[in-house]
């Protein structure tokens, strides 16, 4: 039963090369033989050169609008036959609008993490790269019902940048003894099981072999979200279970999917264009 996973990054993949080639080296560790992962991050560009990912998720408006190309990426990912898509990012953007886009799943490794980490560990230890992050974090785990599960939500100390993660890749810096730290904070608070709350973290406590911290165990996030990608495929296929288009996740008409992503591209791009109102009256 081969299979197509869609990847989708909230970073310019251009810009963290090293991070790029971990996720497909993962990918290939994680999923069964027959699963095909595709690597996808935010159109190259999307970023100003002053802010790094982590730094744009502070703010409502960029997230809305790089939360806009993920969610039209899921129509792209449908049309060219991908099975699923699988959003890396752990604040889950544009997932609830790409699922009402699209018969295919649609996963998200925040969400998955929360619900499905439960199997594992009673009380979750988050722990992001900066302390800016932990209001997103709580805000999602109260949106999925997870606030009790939630033992502490806490940043590295000091906090770690996208840039920096990249040459943690390669071995150096002291990884390990910060993790440590903050985790047996996360312990001490009732933690039974710590979350890498952040893909790129995620992905370098991989690299590393780390399957512990502070005697708990670490939850492989991304690995558990290609998993649950592929189960959910399977699923469709052998039970006939899709997404829902009758609430939640209301489904637009086709036509309508792309008429809107134009007209919100060509208002944007004239934004900076004054607006003139007709007069009314004599």
């Amino acid at each position: 039963m081969a299979l197509r996973i869609w990847h989708q990054s909230f970073t310019d993949l251009e810009l963290l090369p090293a991070y790029a080639t971990m996720l497909r080296e993962h990918a290939a560790r994680v999923c069964a033989p027959d699963t095909t992962v595709e690597v996808h991050g935010v159109r190259p560009g999307s970023y100003p050169k002053e802010m790094n990912p982590i730094e744009a998720t502070r703010f409502p408006w960029s997230n809305h609008v790089l939360a806009s190309q993920i969610a039209y990426n899921a129509v792209q990912a449908e049309r060219q036959g991908f099975d699923a898509m699988a959003i890396s990012c752990f604040f889950d953007p544009g997932l609830r609008e790409a699922r009402s886009l699209v018969d295919i799943p649609v996963v998200s490794i925040c969400e998955t993490s929360l619900l499905l980490g439960t199997s594992v560990g009673g009380r979750f230890g988050l722990i992001g790269l900066e302390g800016e992050q932990l209001f997103a974090l709580k805000e999602l785990a109260h949106r999925y019902g997870a606030d009790a599960r939630v033992a502490a939500t806490l940043p590295l100390d000091p906090p770690i940048t996208e840039e920096e993660l990249e040459d943690v890749y390669t071995g150096g810096g002291d990884l390990e003894a910060r993790l440590e730290k903050v985790a047996q904070v996360a312990v001490d608070r009732g933690a039974d099981l710590i979350v890498p709350a952040e893909g790129v973290l995620n992905t370098s406590i991989v690299r590393r072999g780390i399957h512990t911290l502070a005697g708990v165990p670490v939850l492989d996030a991304y690995g558990l979200l290609l998993g649950y990608a592929e189960t959910l495929v399977r699923l469709q296929r052998t039970t006939g279970l899709r997404v829902s288009h009758a609430g939640a996740y209301g489904r637009p008409p086709e036509a309508a999917i792309d008429h809107f992503a134009q007209a919100t591209g060509q208002a944007l791009l004239s934004g900076t264009q004054p607006v003139r109102v007709a007069a009314s009256g004599t």
